[in-house]
């Protein structure tokens, strides 16, 4: 919610750009977070395996469907998508 803003207006980007490098900032954060999972025993690869096909499937299909979509429609998704998990947090 903060970092496309501030790609946009601090540094000049324009959305689509800002978009892609907020989303390209998340892979390193998760590699990092698998690693220490990993190092201290954490780390179910039985568990993890469905996660990390559907996240690779769906990283694909996203950065193919990234391209022709409408900076619109992309706002919107990303707006709904923050306010179903806020929903579920609150509800469940």
């Amino acid at each position: 919610m903060v970092l496309v803003p501030l790609l946009t207006s601090k540094c000049g980007l324009d959305q689509r750009k800002a978009f892609a490098t907020s989303v390209a900032v998340i892979l390193p954060l998760c590699a990092l977070s698998s690693l220490i999972y990993f190092l201290r025993g954490g780390l179910d690869w039985a568990t993890a395996l469905p996660y990390l096909a559907g996240g690779l499937i769906g990283g694909f299909v996203g950065g193919r469907l990234f391209q022709s979509l409408n900076m619109d429609w992309l706002r919107r998704g990303f707006a709904l998508l923050i306010l179903y998990g806020g929903v579920k947090s609150l509800l469940f």
